[in-house]
């Protein structure tokens, strides 16, 4: 029986040849067979291999079990992973977080310590020290990641083949290799240097001499080995006029109310730059009831457009008006708002921007706007801004420009709303007019400033004064999470 002619079959459990049944046995999984004749399988006492009878072909069984690559196949123990031979023997003692395949004589390899390196087939180490990633050979060279995450490429001894480093790196296939730069994607000579002058948003590998790009612009288009417009696939979309009530106008974009002959009304909101962190944000919340649905995404020319799910109710008011709730209402109001701050930072996003004008109520309440999101794991995403977020709710950490962003600033941004829709008034004021004309913005920010420093905002009775009064401090290690705060809340 030749092992190249088997297929998986369509349950998976077994293998075929010719459309029948290769061998009685049936397992809970199997993949496809790899030279020396050997698949891998899970049967109900652990991952094994396979012969082309059915039958394991070695006594011992692991967690799970990859394909051989040049005589050696990745498998995972209970102790760690490593690579065996094909009779089950272990090919070193040493094992590993995770294990690749060999390909070339080389095979990458991930310690304990979260560090990639190479094996040689003995199973030793193919060089000193180790990368902060490393893939698999092909033609004679891999990619390697350093500390700083740029990439390179490496000899099978861990050279470097042309010393260029880039942001994103691909290894080699026919003489070029996809690369990123601080411009966008090209394709790279075995030296390192680009092929031709221009950039993308997107690049395949050449194939016979031309390869499918996508432009910045949405167009997809095939190029030749210098990078000349081979055909045009797929032209740039240009937006049409977009009708519909404005909601909202601002100086990145627009957000329109759109009817639809088939369905409820919608959101068209469109920006003159990405809005990739807000789709990212938006995917983490989806299902959340208290959150837009995100229905669809259309880039247009250099404009991307979101189309979300239309919200019902009004928004609680604006930054500098706010009516005043009663205090049951507010309360309600920022738990509401907490429980999808807790979901979002559970994702490991901030929403960086809660303020009255971004909370809706109707029949449930609504978090808006995720365009400021940013995730929680970057240190200093926007060190020295001055014009981000609404400076009546956010933290004085973000004034201050420490360039901090952690879910904390959602914490303290809902305690304001919630001072703010008691009182009926934001929960820090200045003469904005007065101070701008003194300075301009920096000096508006530093009032606000000193404001927060000065005292903090007073709610209405002392119970809900001493919930919020943690979630108010101006040292962020000091706040309760999100989580925290709502069930405090929910006893006042």
């Amino acid at each position: 029986m030749d092992w190249r002619r088997t297929q998986v079959a369509a349950d998976r459990t077994h293998h075929t040849l010719d459309g029948l049944p290769a061998y009685a046995a049936r397992y809970r999984e199997v993949l496809k067979f790899h030279e020396p004749g050997l698949a891998p399988a899970v049967a109900d006492d652990g991952a094994t291999h396979i012969d082309l009878t059915g039958r394991p072909a070695y006594p011992d069984r692991f967690l799970r079990t990859f394909g051989f690559y040049e005589g050696r196949a990745s498998v995972a123990a209970g102790d760690g992973w490593l690579h065996v031979l094909r009779d089950g023997t272990p090919l070193y003692v040493r094992r590993y977080a995770w294990c690749g395949n060999f390909q070339e004589g080389r095979c990458t390899v991930r310690v304990a310590g979260g560090r990639y390196l190479h094996l040689r087939l003995d199973g030793q180490p193919a060089y000193d020290g180790s990368w902060r990633y490393a893939g698999d050979f092909r033609d004679g060279l891999a990619v390697v990641q350093r500390d700083d995450g740029l990439h390179s490429h490496v000899d099978a001894d861990g050279r470097l083949a042309h010393g260029r480093w880039f942001a994103d790196l691909d290894v080699f296939h026919k003489g070029f290799a996809r690369a990123r730069d601080d411009f966008g994607w090209t394709h790279v000579r075995t030296d390192g240097s680009p092929v031709y002058p221009g950039r993308f948003a997107s690049v395949e590998p050449f194939y016979n001499g031309q390869a499918r790009v996508e432009r910045f612009d949405g167009a997809l288009e095939v190029i030749d080995e210098r990078g000349a417009t081979v055909v045009v696939l797929r032209p740039p979309v240009h937006a049409a006029a977009i009708g519909g009530e404005v909601l909202a106008r601002t100086a990145w974009g627009r957000v329109h109310r759109i009817e639809r002959v088939a369905g409820p009304p919608v959101v068209l909101k469109w920006t003159r730059s990405s809005n990739d962190r807000e789709v990212e944000a938006l995917l983490a919340l989806r299902g959340h009831p208290g959150a837009p649905a995100l229905l669809e995404r259309r880039r247009c020319d250099m404009n991307d457009q979101l189309l979300l799910s239309l919200c019902d109710g009004q928004p609680v008011g604006q930054p500098r008006e706010v009516p005043a709730y009663p205090e049951e209402e507010a309360i309600r109001v920022t738990r509401d708002v907490l429980a999808v701050c807790e979901a979002l930072h559970a994702a490991g996003w901030v929403h960086a921007d809660v303020h009255p004008g971004n909370v809706m109520m109707g029949a449930r309440t609504t978090l808006l706007d995720y365009a400021c999101a940013v995730r929680a794991t970057y240190a200093v995403p926007w060190s020295g801004e001055i014009n981000w977020g609404a400076w009546e709710y956010v933290p004085p950490e973000m004034l201050a420009d420490h360039g901090q962003v952690d879910p904390s600033v959602d914490v303290y941004a809902a305690a304001c709303l919630c001072v703010a829709m008691v009182r009926g008034a934001p929960p820090f004021r200045v003469a904005v007019q007065r101070h701008f004309a003194a300075g301009g913005w920096p000096a508006v920010r530093d009032a606000f400033l000193r404001q927060r420093s000065a005292a903090r905002p007073q709610p209405i009775s002392e119970a809900l004064d001493r919930v919020l009064a943690p979630a108010l401090s101006p040292d962020p290690t000091a706040r309760p999470t999100a989580r925290r705060l709502a069930e405090a809340l929910a006893h006042v």
